[in-house]
């Protein structure tokens, strides 16, 4: 009877602690990223989110390696220079790539 009552109590336990769990790591609708964000080590921190607007030209964070486009962006095309000029290559909106090999950006 012990064995019986102590892997039932062990089920129960197993099921609140998943419980509590998927409560921890759920967040409402209005908690969602918007707009353009950049990450480093691929996709592990953010360092910087952009609202989603059209963005003519802006620097590339430069420790960046990936980025979303969570919302507001289809067009996401990079450069090789400071000031959105020379080549452009058009990169989508979900993308991992070199640190350090594209400087500016522009979005729409």
């Amino acid at each position: 009877m012990t064995r019986t009552a102590t892997r039932i109590g062990a089920g129960f336990v197993a099921c609140a602690m998943a419980t509590v769990g998927l409560g921890l790591t759920a967040s409402p609708a209005s908690a969602q990223q918007s707009g353009l964000s950049f990450y480093s080590g691929s996709f592990a921190t953010e360092v910087a989110n952009f609202p989603p607007s059209a963005i003519d030209c802006a620097a590339l964070p430069p420790t960046a390696d990936s980025h979303v486009g969570w919302s507001g962006f289809s067009v996401v095309t990079f450069y090789g220079t400071a000031d959105c000029t020379g080549q452009a290559t058009g990169v989508g909106t979900l993308r991992t790539y070199e640190a350090g090999r594209w400087h500016s950006f522009s979005a729409f």
